[in-house]
């Protein structure tokens, strides 16, 4: 059976003494069109999100700084977008606690070019903090997630506490001593500390800093005894026994953090959380392209490469389509709602 393509047409023939004639003077009149239709189609035949990508511009938006987990997530994100055909960009638009980069991307055209990549909590947490937040859920189109990851509570020389239990006592008997450091104000992080503070019945001050980075240094300095952040953030520091991580947020204890339990083993259910680094586009942006560009970051966050490169960074490869993602954000926007609400706490913009 020969399959030929000629002035855009499709038509099948078997493949007979007598057809040949008559295909070699279609193909000899149609030469330079057919080779070209044919070659278009075999991108195309590969796959859908191969065909949109061919030499397309795309640019993804971080608003975090170069060398932070958003950021590194969204390079190797980036790698293999290119791989498959993108001419893809990263830019750093930092500013807001990432506010500014999901701004610039509404901004811009809404036909697929450019894209953020952020943490889920940028649009299930910010709209119950900030007041005067620019753009709601109903503004995004989430295409894809690639990773997940779970908090943890970590504490330094700041206090001898080994166990939860302990750190509990500790700060019972030391009131105004029990302080948790995060990256940042108005971050899953902060109001975790803030559930976890309420449940344990103990006065736990909020630091926010700007960044891990500041607040793990003042931690391991025994400046504040805790802090509250990524799970991966603390896991190196625990292993060399700079720190302890006395809880974290997953289901299951984890075979490489042999004796760490669970804040649900702990007494703390309520404390049972994870995070999702995610791809999102204007919703204005065309559904057809919304697609294609789900499938391209779908695809690219199952390469071995990505994954291998996901986990090395201590993160779990999450991967979700549109549709999970959605469902995702929705209950965590509503799960959100109410705890923030309970905290009285808004953001100065």
């Amino acid at each position: 059976m020969i399959v030929l393509f000629a002035n855009g047409l499709h038509r099948e023939y078997a493949h007979t003494n007598a057809d040949c004639s008559f295909l070699e003077r279609i193909i000899m009149l149609n030469r330079r069109h057919c080779l070209t239709y044919i070659g278009t189609s075999a991108v195309a035949g590969l796959s859908p999100s191969l065909a949109f990508a061919q030499g397309k511009p795309l640019k993804i938006l971080v608003g975090y700084p170069a060398g932070g987990a958003v950021d590194v997530v969204a390079r190797q994100v980036g790698e293999e977008l290119r791989a498959a055909g993108y001419n893809t960009v990263i830019e750093n638009r930092t500013g807001a606690a990432g506010q500014l980069a999901t701004e610039a991307m509404l901004a811009a055209s809404a036909d697929g070019s450019t894209i953020v990549m952020m943490p889920g909590g940028n649009a299930t947490i910010f709209p119950h903090v900030y007041p005067k937040l620019r753009y709601s859920m109903s503004d995004l189109a989430p295409l894809a997630g690639v990773c997940s990851f779970q908090f943890a509570l970590g504490v330094g020389p700041g206090t001898p506490a080994k166990t939860l239990k302990e750190f509990v006592d500790w700060a019972k008997a030391n009131p105004g001593k029990a302080s948790y450091g995060t990256p940042g104000a108005g971050t899953a992080m902060h109001f975790m500390g803030v559930m976890f503070g309420r449940k344990a019945g103990i006065d736990f001050q909020h630091v926010p800093y700007r960044g891990g980075a500041a607040a793990m240094t003042d931690v391991l300095g025994g400046t504040i005894p805790s802090l509250s952040t990524t799970l991966p953030n603390l896991v190196t520091h625990h292993k060399t026994g700079k720190l302890r991580i006395l809880g974290f947020s997953g289901d299951k204890a984890l075979p490489g953090l042999s004796g760490v339990l669970t804040f649900k083993e702990q007494g703390y259910p309520e404390l049972q959380l994870n995070e999702v680094f995610a791809f999102f586009a204007s919703s204005k942006t065309p559904k057809a392209i919304q697609l294609e560009l789900e499938a391209a970051i779908v695809a690219a966050a199952r390469s071995p490469r990505l994954v291998a490169a996901i986990e090395k960074l201590e993160f779990d490869s999450d991967v979700r389509s549109s549709a999970d993602l959605a469902r995702h954000l929705k209950d965590d926007f509503e799960r959100w709602g109410p705890v923030i609400k309970a905290t009285g706490y808004t953001a100065d913009n």
